[in-house]
This record gives structure tokens, sequence and C-alpha cells, in this order.
């Protein structure tokens, strides 16, 4: 470079420009290539040795490697949409800062080995800085309506904004990564919650084959299309403080939302990520966390809670670290004093249990110690357990944990002794169910309440290995379980004085799955639609915790899923925090959310009758499409529409003209419980249905 200087000196002396003399004296390895020449339209860059001119974007010295990305001005673009401008340049302590223009001699090369983990980068380079204080190129506007992972090959390495709001799918690896998972098209549902393995429509109530699992495989390929990480700009573990939390929950929750994301696509560990911009470009987590459900007036109000291995040692101070549940008695201090604070909140009459230690009714049992906290927060007496008529361990139990019902005395009175299902090598938890008589009224109602268990989705061999249909492990396990809960029901339950059943709990399928199936087949009907959330695995949101009832109490009860804990982020959770948990929140007390259920025997009034709470089905990104009863022709007359369950009875018949109709839809429905139903319209010339779903 000095020859060079010095020549152009003498020449500039007899009149030559300084620029052609360093063009012809630099030999070609210092001409500039274009950076959309090196990128070209393929999957990886062109490798080789380059000269590029280009404005530095973003510095990211935390990065593995770190280094800075340098795009092209829009003037020296190759005006190509099919290649990107853009290059991370690898440097590990790097002086550029953005909006300097950079002429850049390196090795380029795109390859899945270190230091390009598969994006696009200049190494060994000799960085000099032309010129600073340039303006940024403009941002690539991605849309969200139509955005898709595999079509970003080509703004590699480029500024990026997103024309809309973005919401969050995964919080997993926040904490260890300093990444989320992020989505143009709202929440990312497990497959089954909407799509039947062996169903088409998913309605159908087969439990057994695969039909239709080329759409559960296409589902799946569509949530990774339209996903893509934000990163923040390191590659540290556990970064501190935690990115992009809320000041004041200190998380960031499934369903929370970016308004407005800028940033720097890249890419590594196979997935595009956005790597974020300092100052007024960068993203802000917009998080809000869920009230309390809503119910209009009220006979009963029910709940079931997984309470996250609920075991307290010995019962007398020690015991720890336990076999499932907290490791150190401060720990279990923090899971018990959070789980009170959920179940105080949920205030309900009588409450099922999944998850409590399975060590009998004793004064030093796990039951008795919740039923103490329970009282001394809410007052003495407030609630009392069902005696299962295990001293030591539930009958009939082969695991550490059972099924445990509570329930408010003053509010209810037990008809008959406890019901453990007592069927031989079906159940490793057994259902158990209680019949129940109201206090409320001068005339009682009664009511039959099971909580069940069943196997979880983790593990199985031979028959019960995953069938890689999207219903886990153990799902053959889990339809003999199913079948036994309906055997249960009808042998057992309803012959002991109620027939009405409400059968809550956790039954580790999803909306979709076999289990549910074979409970439907039986004319039980699921009152949650498919939108309602209580379990988010690998950032994809489902349903584990239902609500399944007899026939006779459809209009009679409303349901709701309280999200506090499937959303929340591990962080939060009392055996991670530690010292940090705030003991007194209900959020993340578990890993599974409650499912709220209220009953009214005069049948239900929602507390929401003013909203809009029948869409289309189906409908994964559920509100998109309220449902409208189509435009009818002139001179149609009056309609007929009729409302029923997938499986059974009418639940509704109207008579009217269209108009009607369609405002008088939703007060009349007001009282069904969530779930899917079928729209029948029919009139002169007019014979309709479309399936619906209420939430």
């Amino acid at each position: 470079m000095r020859h060079c200087i010095s020549l152009a000196l003498l020449l500039v002396g007899l009149g030559w420009n300084q620029g052609v003399a360093c063009a012809q004296t630099g030999a070609a390895q210092s001409a500039v290539t274009r950076i959309g020449q090196i990128q070209g339209s393929k999957a990886a860059a062109t490798p080789g040795t380059y000269t590029v001119e280009a404005i530095v974007t973003g510095v990211y010295t935390g990065l593995n490697p770190g280094g800075f990305y340098v795009q092209e001005a829009p003037a020296a673009s190759d005006a190509s949409a099919a290649t990107s401008d853009a290059l991370f340049v690898v440097q590990a302590n790097p002086t550029v800062k953005p909006g300097d223009l950079v002429r850049v001699t390196g090795t380029v090369q795109e390859a899945a080995a270190a230091p390009s983990f598969d994006q696009a980068v200049l190494t060994d380079p000799t960085v000099r800085v032309v010129s600073s204080g340039n303006p940024l190129p403009a941002f690539v506007v991605l849309p969200n309506a139509s955005f898709s992972a595999a079509g970003l090959e080509r703004y590699e390495g480029m500024r990026v904004q997103f024309s809309g709001p973005l919401t969050v799918s995964d919080v997993y690896n926040l904490q260890r990564r300093g990444e989320l998972t992020l989505t143009p098209g709202g929440t990312l549902f497990q497959p089954t919650q909407f799509i039947d393995p062996n169903d088409n429509p998913a309605t159908g109530t087969t439990s057994t084959g695969t039909s239709n699992l080329a759409a559960i495989r296409a589902y799946e390929a569509a949530n990774l299309d339209r996903s893509i990480l934000l990163d923040d700009g390191s590659s540290a573990s556990t970064p501190q403080p935690i990115p992009y939390t809320d000041a004041t929950f200190r998380t960031v929750r499934v369903g929370s939302k970016v308004e407005r994301l800028s940033g720097i696509l890249g890419y590594g560990f196979n997935q595009w990520r956005v790597q974020p911009l300092p100052g007024a470009d960068a993203p802000v987590v917009r998080v809000v966390r869920p009230s309390l459900p809503a119910f209009g007036p009220l006979d009963l109000k029910l709940a079931s809670f997984n309470v996250l291995n609920y075991f307290n040692g010995n019962g007398i101070g020690g015991g720890f670290p336990t076999t499932r549940g907290a490791k150190t008695l401060p720990d279990f201090a923090r899971q018990r004093s959070k789980i009170i604070a959920a179940l105080t909140a949920m205030n309900a009459d009588v409450v099922g249990l999944t998850e409590i230690e399975n060590d009998g009714t004793g004064p030093a049992s796990a039951i008795q110690d919740l039923v103490n906290g329970l009282n001394q927060a809410m007052g003495a007496g407030t609630y009392a357990f069902v005696n299962d008529g295990g001293a030591t361990q539930q009958p009939n139990n082969t695991d550490q944990i059972h099924c445990a019902i509570l329930y408010k005395p003053a509010e209810v009175r037990l008809l008959g002794p406890a019901l453990v299902a007592s069927a031989q090598g079906v159940f490793e938890r057994p259902p158990l169910a209680q019949l129940f008589i109201t206090r409320r009224k001068p005339r009682p109602d009664t009511v039959a309440v099971v909580i069940n268990h069943f196997k979880s989705k983790g593990s199985g061999t031979g028959p019960n290995a995953d069938q890689n249909d999207g219903q886990g492990g153990s799902n053959d396990r889990r339809r003999v379980q199913a079948q036994g809960l309906v055997d249960f029901i009808t042998t057992t339950v309803i012959p002991a004085g109620s027939k009405r059943v409400l059968c809550i709990g956790d039954y580790n399928a999803n909306y979709e799955e076999d289990p549910i199936d074979i409970m439907r087949a039986a004319e039980l009907v699921v009152v949650t639609p498919p939108t309602s959330a209580s379990y988010v695995f690998k950032g994809l949101t489902g349903s584990l915790d239902h609500c399944i009832v007899t026939p006779n109490l459809v209009g009679f009860i409303d349901v709701h899923k309280w999200n506090i804990n499937s959303f929340e982020p591990l962080f939060q959770q009392y055996d991670v925090a530690g010292a940090a948990t705030d003991a007194t929140s209900p959020f993340r007390s578990s890993d599974h959310d409650p499912v709220l259920i209220g009953l009214n025997f005069a049948g239900v009034r929602a507390a929401n009758e003013a909203t809009t709470r029948l869409f289309v089905y189906p409908a994964p990104t559920a509100g998109n499409r309220v449902y409208q009863l189509p435009t009818m022709p002139a001179g149609t007359g009056p309609l007929t529409l009729e409302l029923t369950l997938p499986q059974g009875p009418p639940m509704l018949h109207l008579q009217g003209s269209a108009g009607l109709l369609q405002a008088e839809l939703n007060r009349y429905t007001a009282h069904l419980p969530p779930g899917l139903y079928v729209v029948r319209l029919r009139g002169k010339g007019i014979n309709r249905t479309q399936r619906v779903m209420k939430e």
C-alpha cells in the first residue's frame, strides 16, 4: 500500500488520477466484488478470496465467533431480489462502528463447520475504514402475512424489519442462551390440538390408525416455517441480566408481543435468527399476565390443578431431598407458598389435584400439609380432603404420586365414600371420584367429580414406543386408561348416585388425540376448545388438562383455563429461581395450568355474554374468523338454525330471518360451554353445515 500511495503522489503531480493508479497497481485481489455476486441465489455463498466495500450495520463482539455485519449501500447493490447484499465479517475485537464504510479483504466461506456454522462469513479480514457517519441501508420489510423461513436466504446478514407484531411462542432458551422463539402468525400449537392422526375431519372418534398422518407432518413443517429466533447478540450461556424480561414481572411469557422487530438477519445452529440493534431499534417485549377468569352466578366453582410433585419430605421438616419434588426444605417452602397462593386465588369449592405425594392421609402426609396451609391462609376449616381409604398409600396405586380431592365443607357435603378405580394393571395413578351434595340452596343438587392422571408421553417400549404420529410415547397405554376411565364412570361412579359427572385432571393427551376420542366415543363431552392451552412443550402450545362431562351438564357449565404456569419461563419456578422466587405469586407455581369450572344447575349465564366467543373452525390462529351467517339471496325467507355437538343431540334451535338469527346467536349461545359445535342452517334453497368453535 505504501508503494501505491507513493506512486499515486507522483502521478498526481503529472496529472494522473490516484484512484486509477491504485486500481492499476493493486492487482486483481483488491478489485471490489459485489456482495450479491458472492452470495449468489443458491443456498451457499461462493467460496474464495474477495474484497468488498460496504457499510457496517452491526457490531457483535459477544458472538462466537465475534465480528460485524456489513451491507452494501443501495447504490452499490446488484439490485437483485434473489441475492443478499450482506456478509458477516469474522473479527475477534473489531474497532469499526455502525455507519463506517469499510473496504474488507478476506476469505469467504459458508459451511457447517466453525466459524461459519452455515452462515456466509468473511474470515481473516484486512479492514480499512474509508469513511464514517454514513446512513445505514434501509430495512427490508418482511410481511407478516406471507412470512416463510424457507425464503430468508436472500436476506442473510441484511437489516430486516417485520411488518407487524410478533408473538413469543417459546421461552425455554431465554435464560440459557438469551433466545426467544417468535412467530408472525400467532401461537404455535401442537399439531394434535387441531389435527387428528386418524380422523379427517378431526371431529371423528376413531382412536386407531394413521390415515391422517400426512396432515400432522404438514402442520409440523408449517410450524417450523413460521418461526424465527430473536437472539440477544451474544453467545454467552446464562446471560445476566436475562434479556427482554419485563421490568415489573421479571418475566417473558409465551403469547407476549414484540410490537416492532428490527434487526440483522443471521443464521446459526440450524435456525434463522434476528440479532438485535441498539437504541430506538431495540426490540421491546410487551408482557401481560392474565387476571383470574370471571364467571356468572354459580352454584359451585371447581378446579383441577397439577401441583408439580408436591412432596413435603417426612412431614416434620426433614426427608429432603425428596424423590420427585423439592430438594431442600427452603425450596419446599417456596413451592408450597406459590401453590397455596394459586389455590387461594382460585377459591374453588372443589379442587382435583394431581402430582401430590402418595403418602397416605395421616397428620404428616402431603395432602394434610397442603390443607393445613390453605386453612392457615383462608381460615380454619375452609378446606378438607376426601379420604381415599389409604392410610399410608392410595389403594390400587403403584406410583409415588396420586390423585386427590379437596373441598369446602361449608359449601358441599360428601355423598357416600370416595371411589377409587379398582381395575388391575390399568392405571399407575387410579382415578378418584367423590359424589357431592350442594349446600347453597334449600333444594340441594348432586354431582360426581372424578380426578385422573393418565400415563405421561415421555417413555414407552413396544406398542407404547413413540409412533411418530404426534401423540408421543405410551399412547397405547393412555388408550387403555381412557377406556378404563369410561368403565369406571359408567359402572362405578354413576351407579353410586349421580348421573351428572364432571371428569377433570391431567390426561397427557392433546385435544384431538386418541384417548380423548375414546371419551367422545362414549358420548362424553370435552368442554374446552382446541385453542385452550394448559401446557407448552418444545415451543408448541397444547392442552393436556381437560374438563370432560356427561352430556346432561352441557348448558350448565362454563370452563376457563388460567394460564399462570405453562406460558411462564422455567426460571420463574421455585427450584430454578431459588432465593429469588416470588413466593407470594401464583405464577409458575406449576408447569401445567389450572382448569376452572363454573357450575349452575339452573343454567349458566356467562359473565361475558356481550363478548363474541363463536369462531369458524378449524382456525389455528383463534379469533381471526368470527362466525357469521352467510349472506342470503333476496327472498330466502325465514331460516332454521340448529347448533349441535359433533356427537350428540341439538343444543339450540332457532327460527327467524338471517339478520335476526345473527343478532341473537351470541346471546343464545352464551350459556354453552367452550368446545366444538356444528351449525346447521336450513331454509328455502339453503342447506349448509359449518363447524364452529366456542372459546
